[in-house]
């Protein structure tokens, strides 16, 4: 038990030092676990959360799979790998691990958002724009992204 806090703890940390804008220290505590704690998925969090801050997205892309592969039911996981493989032109890919992920992702805002930002990239335009109303009735904040969001640009007027 003492191990799990030390590890939530630790990933607090991480994310702290991420947010003020202190990629090194995040690092230096991801550095500290012990090897043998390296594939926990508090571990893998904070590592995905380190190397997409870096926008290294072919390490964040692999990290993010072995996430997926050891907690199914973290939702993140699949949310932000999924971005990752997108942001390496992978969107078929992205598109496709998002609608493999665990039924749960289907009642979270971004999940909808991102699967119509990816089906606007393959051209699927009239797939994409009832996605991305479901993504604005679960999170209404999301409208606003969306009128500066490139990735939607070719359905701006249709939103």
């Amino acid at each position: 038990m003492d191990d799990l806090r030390d590890l939530q703890r630790k990933r607090r940390e991480v994310q702290g030092y991420l947010e003020l804008g202190l990629p090194e220290m995040a690092e230096e505590i991801l550095d500290g676990v012990a090897p043998q704690r390296w594939g926990h998925p508090l571990v893998l969090d904070g590592r995905l959360a380190l190397q997409m801050d870096r926008q290294d997205w072919e390490a964040a892309a692999a990290t993010g799979l072995k996430g997926c592969a050891c907690d199914h039911a973290e939702l993140s996981f699949f949310i932000h790998t999924a971005f990752c493989l997108h942001e390496l032109g992978r969107t078929e890919s992205a598109l496709a691990l998002l609608e493999s992920g665990p039924t749960a992702l289907r009642g979270e805002p971004l999940f909808h958002y991102n699967v119509g930002c990816y089906l606007a990239q393959l051209g699927r335009e009239g797939e994409a724009v009832p996605r991305l109303r479901e993504a604005f009735r679960l999170d209404e904040s999301l409208r606003e992204f969306a009128k500066a969001d490139r990735d939607l640009e070719a359905i701006w007027l249709l939103l």
